[in-house]
């Protein structure tokens, strides 16, 4: 009986054999992934700034582009050149509000100064009055008379330039990015299509028009609550006899801009005017901004962002304070439109093209669900 013969010499030795390791290169592809993700995350950290002040840019140009539209609507005129008597019709009413409305601003800021001059000296008066306003002045008085000796006074008025500086720089740039993208939109859309496949490409054109919506839906909302905060607040103090009623009402819904921050900065001169009339005044005042203050907060400005751009109050609250905790105060400006933009990148990329799931259809199907009896 013949043995069959091996081959020797075709058999590879155990070490030289290519064994795949599907596990180990998982691994190395989730390391380099969060790699990137940390190192995007750094990047966006370290741009923060800039990258907010492109957004303001953004948006002022999606306020360019709804206004265009309009007015092509009303006249059948080209979209650019609507645009362009947009901006300088904005830019003349500006000039026309300063040229013949400054004298008055002026003279009201000035009355403004005076009574919040005077306030402060009452407030000085009635602190010395007391056991131990005095020392306490004096020590307030001796910590100025220090900082104007050690020269703390200079640094704080070159940091005040440096932020006047920065800040219009930073209104420079939102308004060219802003101007720029309002008058060509498609060159900058349709380069960022190409970054994306072309079978995917028409449903993230889709999804950008609906960013676009939600952008406009949102300053449809932030300027019925500012112009709600004004009229309010600007009642308010008229019935109530504080001199300065429209200014300070003005002021306030201007400053509404900013959540939760801007109000409550308007109503430190609001009280420093009542109390040039009198404490009890300025105690009544502070009582009434404070509940319109909570009413504005809590109730009108989550309804009205719930029916322009369909966001839940408890989720824009989160929004806002996750974002003014870890931005600060551009952080808090601009939360509501971010999360805004973040619900619809939720609700189109994942729920309903990664889960096949459309979210309106099963929220319309809740109430059926819960009014079937239950069968248990």
């Amino acid at each position: 009986m013949h043995r069959v013969p091996t081959a020797p010499a075709l058999a590879m030795p155990a070490s030289r054999v290519s064994i795949p390791r599907p596990f180990e290169a998982r691994v190395v592809i989730a390391v380099l992934i969060a790699a990137a993700i940390i190192a995007l995350l750094a990047v966006v950290w370290q741009s923060a700034q800039v990258l907010f002040l492109v957004f303001g840019g953004v948006l002022l140009a999606v306020i360019l582009r709804s206004a265009g539209n309009a007015l092509v609507r009303w006249t059948g005129l080209g979209i650019n050149w609507a645009i362009a008597i947009v901006l300088v019709v904005a830019f003349a009413a500006l000039g026309a509000a300063g040229w013949f409305a400054a004298p008055s601003i002026a003279e009201q800021f000035y009355t403004l100064r005076e009574s919040i001059g005077e306030s402060l000296e009452q407030l000085k008066a009635r602190a010395a009055s007391m056991p131990s306003g005095g020392e306490a002045l004096e020590r307030a008085s001796n910590a100025g008379d220090s900082m104007v000796n050690d020269g703390e006074l200079l640094q704080r008025v070159a940091g005040g330039f440096s932020t006047i500086f920065g800040a219009t720089a930073g209104v420079l740039v939102i308004l060219l990015v802003g101007i720029f993208l309002a008058f060509d939109p498609p060159t900058y859309t349709a380069g960022f299509l190409r970054l994306i496949p072309p079978l995917r490409r028409e449903r993230a054109s889709d999804v950008l028009e609906t960013l676009g919506e939600t952008l406009q839906g949102w300053i449809t909302g932030q300027l019925i609550a500012m112009l709600f905060l004004f009229l309010s607040t600007w009642l308010m103090l008229a019935v109530m006899g504080v001199p300065l009623a429209f200014l300070l009402g003005l002021i306030t819904g201007l400053m509404a801009f900013v959540p939760y921050v801007g109000p409550i900065t308007a109503a430190l001169p609001i009280l420093l005017v009542a109390l040039v009339e009198s404490p009890t005044l300025a105690v009544q005042v502070g009582f009434l901004f404070l509940a319109l203050q909570t009413i504005e907060d809590n109730v009108v400005v989550p309804l009205v962002f719930r029916s322009t751009i369909k966001l839940p109050p408890a989720l824009l609250i989160t929004g806002q304070l996750v974002l003014g905790g870890i931005f600060g105060i551009l952080g808090l400006i601009f939360a509501t439109p971010l999360t805004a933009l973040a619900m619809v990148f939720t609700q189109e990329l994942y729920v309903e093209d990664t889960l096949h799931d459309s979210m309106a259809r099963n929220v319309e199907a809740l109430p059926e669900l819960e009014d079937q009896p239950n069968d248990s």
